[in-house]
């Protein structure tokens, strides 16, 4: 028997599309005053998911560099990033099929991400994502980040949907986290940017091998709308 849900709330990086190639792309920009650092992309894939300043601070702490422009140094990398955010950032198989179903069984879609705003709105742009999406929350918007679940709490009373008829789905510890600790669904999509096992350690109400699962899962609630 599927689970009941009249909002699903979607994390962006790791989940809906791959973006750590242009994130990296833009890490590396910024990295280029302090010297050859090679290929920051893996460094890059496992200091993601906290926002941009917490990334800063994992990266320039394992490179050694101790910068005292680091917090202009962020607003470059975030104008950059904006200007560069779909060199290769692809979505996943199966995510635009994903949300044409929900939407069709009476869901509402949301985003909450600790991407910039700027590059956030970009990206859905880019992707075709935007028009699916009822809300999205980006880092600017995030008065607790995840895993703290203030997104999900205000998400569910901007819709008016019970918590337990309200789904968190990501690629990371902190999308599961924000879930549980709101008491809403929680489902870890196994594929993003986290390790497979602490994902399926997590404690999540679901754990699938990729986005597509989500349309197994949820049906939609026969009161969307009231």
């Amino acid at each position: 028997m599927k689970q009941k849900i009249r909002l699903a709330v979607f994390d962006l990086d790791g989940t809906l599309a791959d973006t750590i190639p242009d994130l990296a792309g833009a890490m590396a920009h910024i990295l280029k005053k302090y010297g050859n650092f090679g290929d920051v992309e893996p460094l890059v894939r496992r200091s993601v998911g906290r926002g941009v300043y917490v990334l800063f601070e994992k990266v320039y702490g394992e490179l050694g560099i101790d910068s005292q422009s680091r917090l202009a140094d962020v607003e470059a990398y975030k104008a950059y990033y904006a200007a560069h955010c779909f060199q290769k950032t692809r979505l996943y198989p199966h995510t635009v099929a994903v949300l044409e179903e929900l939407k069709r069984r009476g869901i509402h879609l949301a985003v909450a991400t600790m991407k910039p705003r700027e590059a956030t709105h970009e990206v859905l742009r880019q992707t075709g994502l935007l028009p699916y999406m009822e809300a999205v929350y980006a880092q600017e918007d995030m008065e607790r980040p995840k895993p703290e679940p203030w997104c999900v709490v205000h998400l569910a009373e901007e819709f008016g949907v019970p918590l337990s008829e309200t789904a968190m789905i990501g690629d990371s510890l902190n999308d599961v986290g924000a879930g549980k600790a709101a008491g809403a669904v929680s489902v870890a999509v196994l594929g993003g940017y986290a390790d497979p096992e602490e994902m399926r350690r997590s404690g999540a109400d679901y754990v699938i091998d990729d986005i597509g699962c989500v349309r197994d899962i949820f049906e939609g609630g026969d009161t969307y709308g009231d």
